[in-house]
């Protein structure tokens, strides 16, 4: 075969992995019994090797030329980790790194540049790992966790660091862990029989992937986009907006799932308890259950997504000087910011804290009430479950569509009654009284 015949054939296969599909079942296909055979090895260094190599394979097959992209962040922020002072390390590469995420959206976002398929969300990932490292080595507990009584921590190689940026588990998709979680793994003595575990894991998918197949053939989302979508009547496209975003979610919670069993399958962030049960709460990444059934938009906030979560609120919220009242807006508004530059990122993000703010004012003023009558409380939570749900299926339309003409065509069609409930609600979360706050139990 000649190399014109096999940079062809190449090229076609390239083209083939661009399909949503078709790259989720490569990546699956190829890391999932990878991460099986990563616990046998029989040193980190070969568990490094083996997982950096199957990352760059699987980001050059998928990103082709991309692939610098990811790698040239690594070793800015490692440059930026080396010559930075101690005190100020963590704030330093936070600034590189998303300065390197902002440069990346802008040329995107003007043409200039036109990325493969699945880079952006490499990059994404990737800006969590050197930022957490980066703070986790200002305050002494990068192979230490939380633990206080840590010893001063040093800068690891640029082997380790590349081996932690460049490490096949939860590279696509998450969840995040840390350079500690990564190190014990590496490390680890322990071989968990972690295979069942696993498929166990992904018992889910036996139902969400038919309801993802369902969504693509009778809900697809590129129909809210058509003329014909926005001529129909208010409630036909309230009510298709509400269960298109419901099944919309399914996409991510397939993935986050397959992502989870990933790292259950070679150890990562598992930890076998004196009764013989396996714990990997630490890579649990979505809870379904609380993210339907909860009635408080904070608590299905705090479900979706929890790795990221628990970033944002350890690097973000904690180390901000921002006053208290304020965090939480600049929270949502850096993942804004995390995700992109389109307005539909921030029309989505930026219309969460002060439903947030309303309901919890609501609640305190009208606590006494319901703790009288279980039916009030009832009523009360139903109610506040069909307004979350609601109102998700509204400002989640911008998230998918991102462009602004398309968000505002959609919501003139809906008369603007989104933006009025939300101007009325923001209105409301500032005036209302804070209300009695419910006692927490002291901790011991």
């Amino acid at each position: 075969m000649s190399l014109a015949a096999a940079g062809e054939y190449y090229s076609r296969f390239c083209e083939i992995l661009q399909s949503d599909s078709v790259s989720f079942l490569f990546l699956l296909g190829t890391s999932f019994p990878a991460a099986l055979l990563l616990k046998y090895l029989p040193s980190p260094t070969a568990k490094q090797v083996f997982s950096i190599t199957l990352a760059l394979i699987q980001t050059y097959l998928i990103c082709a030329t991309d692939t610098l992209l990811p790698i040239c962040l690594c070793i800015c922020s490692y440059i930026a980790l080396r010559v930075a002072p101690k005190r100020v390390c963590g704030r330093l590469i936070f600034h590189v790194s998303f300065s390197f995420l902002l440069i990346f959206k802008l040329l995107v976002f003007s043409g200039m540049f036109i990325p493969s398929y699945l880079v952006d969300s490499v990059l994404l990932l990737m800006v969590l790992r050197v930022c957490s490292y980066g703070y986790d080595y200002q305050l002494d507990r990068v192979l230490e966790g939380d633990n206080k009584d840590s010893q001063p921590s040093q800068i690891c190689s640029l082997f380790d660091y590349f081996g932690y940026c460049f490490c096949f588990v939860g590279y696509w998709t998450g969840p995040f862990f840390t350079y500690h979680t990564y190190n014990k793994m590496l490390h680890s003595k322990t071989l968990i029989r972690s295979s069942k575990l696993a498929l166990a894991h992904m018992k889910p998918m036996l139902i969400l992937l038919p309801l993802h197949m369902l969504q693509n053939t009778y809900n697809s989302l590129d129909y809210t986009m058509e003329e014909e979508f926005l001529n129909k009547t208010f409630f036909y496209k309230f009510l298709y907006l509400v269960a298109g975003f419901w099944t919309f979610k399914v996409k991510f919670y397939g993935g986050w799932i397959i992502a989870e069993a990933i790292c259950i399958a070679c150890n990562l962030g598992t930890v076998e308890k004196e009764d013989g049960t396996v714990d990997y709460s630490s890579i649990i990444n979505i809870d379904i259950y609380n993210t339907e059934i909860q009635w408080e938009l904070a608590q299905c906030v705090r479900s979706w997504n929890k790795t990221v979560q628990q970033w944002m609120k350890t690097y973000v919220y904690d180390t901000t000087h921002l006053p208290k009242s304020v965090r939480t807006d600049f929270v949502f508004g850096l993942s804004a910011f995390w995700h992109g530059i389109r307005p539909g990122y921030y029309l989505t993000f930026l219309s969460a804290p002060p439903i947030i703010k309303l309901q919890q004012k609501v609640g305190n003023l009208t606590r006494k009430a319901r703790e009288k009558s279980e039916n009030l409380e009832m009523v009360y939570r139903v109610a506040n479950w069909i307004l979350v749900r609601a109102l998700s299926g509204l400002f989640l339309a911008p998230f998918y569509m991102l462009d602004l003409n398309k968000i505002l065509a959609l919501y003139s069609s809906l008369y603007w009654i989104p933006q009025i409930s939300i101007a009325i609600v923001f209105v409301l979360s500032i005036i209302l009284p804070q209300g009695e706050r419910p006692q927490r139990p002291k901790s011991s």
